[in-house]
């Protein structure tokens, strides 16, 4: 094949990925102003207090292996499509990395997020390092709204025993965030994310061992109990090796692998299309690893236990109680209404009342009829919610029952009674550093010049002045070479193409820059836009300009 045609093949094959990514981008975004991604980010908040053993992560399974990430050389069987950051956007909170030690594009040996064997065979130069991986998910960590969040991080090691140079890296983008073991310990279930919050930490790693004392300090001794293959639903809700009390009150994971490899060469476990998902929800199965995961996908809608459609709805603006409906879907109404009280044990019995009343009696109405071992309670996962059901069904009851569970203290803040106190995390000091792209190039200074109107243009990262930035309170950029000159939209344009350039720093939304999905930056005059990068397909000099947001790697922007 002559050169032309080949570099015109190539450059129209990026273009069609390119012009798939932004279309999967924008929908991402669509997708976050749903009733699904709000009920989801509701159950999230309700087992907020649950240790472990019954908490929910959606799980992304090897989620690195990304068409998002797609060269030439690497990631051509693909387990997702989106990046890092838009599978977090979606909800995904279990986050599988395997990470190899093997020859890089520099031909030198690096860790590298690499789908291949034991020994290496399947890894590429091309595959993507370790500490970008890890600083795409701490610069979604770090922004406001994602302060409450935690994510497990399973670590799949393959290192060959480079474990000082994985934590140098893990401290690089993480060390603030991790909630150490201190020691050789197994992950405890009894561990539960409030706690984690408390200690104003957001990561838990998993996939250590015991053979390095760095290591274990920072990654939890901890394999995820795996048995994809013998699942049985409700009311089973056991697989061949563990049985139904294990899994409710340990992080059991069943995965799917879509990849064609594994479709040609080995065994791939079940898929899980959304009525598995349906079932796996409905038994509490804490880790459901998905592979190409998207916007609207029917298994993240089969994941929903809680809320009815649309629901909460504040409807007259004055719904600010739950209950449980016949259905088992939950729905919000006047805290006045009367109804049964859902009454928990200690030991984990649900039982109903006999006698109504309006929400606020619910603690003294379960003690009263039930006896002191009884407290008013809301279901925090599938199986809890499964087994409430099951217990209307046996006392005969098929009414709606209060759950505790309100919006009184807040409206749109869902909490259960229960619900522990989470500290607010400190405000971080302010830290100059590089701000990165996915094409691997930093926001920089053209010329190194700090005047009014000087150009901010990609160039390959070397860590100068010219590269370090600063996002205060307001959101605004400022440059390391002068703190008061801030990355600024020309003229407070909203066109595709306008000039982002550097310039006095003031109050105008023009510099005020949000986060928005996939850690792209999008000025706050015009959030439909982002924070792009001229042709960056042709490399260092081309200038930032503002575009309309596909979410490509031109505009995902990760703290180095």
């Amino acid at each position: 094949m002559p050169h032309s045609v080949f570099y015109r093949a190539l450059l129209g094959g990026a273009l069609l990925l390119s012009s798939l990514q932004a279309s999967a981008s924008s929908q991402v975004e669509q997708y976050q102003q749903t009733w699904q991604h709000q009920a989801l980010s509701h159950q999230r908040t309700l087992d907020l207090g649950s240790p472990l053993g019954q908490a929910s992560f959606l799980h992304s399974h090897n989620a690195y292996n990304s068409t998002h990430y797609q060269n030439a050389g690497s990631y051509w069987d693909p387990n997702h499509t989106l990046s890092l950051g838009e599978q977090l956007d979606l909800g995904m909170r279990g986050i599988e990395l395997d990470v190899h030690y093997s020859v890089a594009s520099n031909l030198k040996k690096e860790l590298l997020l690499c789908h291949g064997q034991d020994n290496h065979t399947g890894c590429s130069p091309f595959d993507r390092r370790l500490k970008d991986g890890l600083a795409e998910i701490s610069t979604w960590l770090r922004q406001d709204q994602h302060r409450g969040e935690v994510v497990l991080l399973y670590l799949e090691d393959h290192m060959d025993g480079q474990y000082d140079r994985a934590l140098s890296e893990l401290n690089a983008q993480l060390g603030d965030l991790i909630y150490q073991p201190g020691s050789c310990k197994s992950l405890p279930m009894t561990l539960t994310r409030a706690d984690v919050l408390n200690a104003h930490k957001q990561v838990l790693i998993v996939g250590g061992n015991c053979a390095h004392a760095g290591w274990a300090a920072n990654v939890y001794n901890y394999g995820y109990p795996t048995d994809n293959d013998t699942f049985q639903a409700y009311p089973a809700c056991r697989t061949a090796r563990y049985d139904t009390a294990y899994i409710q009150n340990n992080l059991v994971r069943i995965y799917e692998d879509l990849t064609n490899l594994s479709a040609a060469f080995g065994n791939p476990p079940p898929a899980i299309d959304a009525a598995r998902m349906r079932d796996l929800t409905q038994c509490g199965i804490g880790l459901i690893g998905l592979d190409k995961v998207k916007p609207f996908d029917s298994r993240l809608d089969a994941h929903i236990w809680s809320w009815a459609v649309n629901e909460p709805n504040d409807w007259g603006g004055n719904e600010d109680c739950a209950q449980q409906r016949g259905d088992g879907r939950f729905n919000d109404v006047s805290c006045f209404a009367q109804a049964s009280f859902a009454c928990l044990s200690t030991g984990g019995q649900w039982r109903v009342t006999a006698s109504a009343g309006v929400w606020s009696q619910g603690q003294s109405v379960c003690q009263a009829e039930l006896g002191s071992d009884y407290r008013f309670a809301v279901p925090k996962n599938g199986l809890q919610n499964t087994q409430l059901m099951q217990s209307k069904y046996n006392q005969g009851y098929d009414g709606v029952v209060w759950l505790a569970y309100s919006d009184t203290q807040r409206e749109g803040q869902w909490q259960p009674l229960d619900q522990p106190v989470v500290k607010p995390m400190p405000k971080p000091a302010p830290t100059y550093r590089k701000l990165k792209n996915g094409k691997g190039y930093c926001l920089d200074l053209e010329g190194r010049r700090t005047a009014n109107g000087t150009e901010i243009h990609q160039w390959s990262c070397h860590g100068a002045d010219s590269q370090l930035w600063y996002q205060d309170e307001q959101g605004r950029l400022h440059s390391k070479m002068n703190p008061n000159q801030c990355v600024d939209v020309s003229g407070s344009g909203t066109g595709k193409g306008t000039r982002i350039v550097l310039w006095a720093c003031h109050d105008g939304a023009n510099q005020r820059w949000q986060r928005g999905s996939n850690n792209s930056l999008r000025p706050a005059h015009a959030t439909g836009m982002a924070l792009d990068i001229k042709d960056p397909f042709w490399g260092r000099g081309q200038r930032a300009h503002l575009w309309n947001y596909h979410g490509g790697a031109s505009q995902q922007w990760v703290w180095e």
